[in-house]
């Protein structure tokens, strides 16, 4: 049987033991970092930014502003607890998040366009999502998500918006998860406007 020999010829002499001293160090470094990670994340959420990680908007950075939401604005709004936001949470097509929604779970906050307001007209149809009459791009609703399991159905035919009623839809891509499975939300749901800064 052989054994490996460092240049001094003794047996293992390409390990070397780690000191205690060493070992402590390491940590030290390892924990410093993570704390500075932590700090530099909340440091630009305070700060207004936020990150979008999925594929219904363009990922990458994007700012809060101060105006009241209106058509074709990107906003982030909490999820409620309805059988929809359940399934996407199961099927990890959201991330629990720290966003608690009237106790029933948590969720991650969502970014979508906001493309129906109070008094529009709306039609939510096999042949995709219509707003007075417009047909959206890319909102031909899907049977299935992309591993075959069944996607929620939602559909209106000709329903005219009431009084804090939007429509969060994404035009950017056609598997969004949006009001083609969730349906019509409520106008408090929505947390903040927000405009890109850097995407990729």
């Amino acid at each position: 049987l052989a054994v490996a020999q460092g240049s001094d010829g003794k047996e293992g002499g390409d390990m070397k033991k780690i000191s205690p001293k060493a070992n402590f160090y390491i940590d030290l470094v390892i924990i410093v970092s993570m704390l500075s990670f932590m700090s530099a994340v909340i440091i630009t959420y305070e700060a207004g930014y936020r990150i979008n990680r999925t594929n219904s908007l363009p990922m990458g950075f994007y700012r809060v502003i101060d105006k009241q939401p209106d058509r074709n604005d990107i906003v982030s709004f909490w999820p409620d607890g309805s059988e929809p936001f359940r399934i996407a949470r199961e099927r990890r097509y959201i991330i629990p998040g720290k966003y608690l929604n009237r106790g029933d779970g948590g969720y991650d906050a969502l970014m979508k366009k906001i493309m129906g307001l109070p008094g529009d007209v709306v039609s939510i149809t096999d042949g995709g999502v219509f707003i007075n009459g417009e047909l959206i791009p890319n909102t031909l609703p899907l049977e299935c998500d992309n591993i075959g399991d069944p996607l929620p159905v939602f559909r209106l035919h000709d329903y005219t918006l009431r009084e804090n009623e939007v429509l969060f839809v994404s035009d950017y891509l056609p598997r969004s998860y949006d009001a083609r499975y969730f349906g019509i939300k409520d106008k408090g749901q929505i947390i903040d406007v927000l405009v890109h800064v850097y995407t990729w």
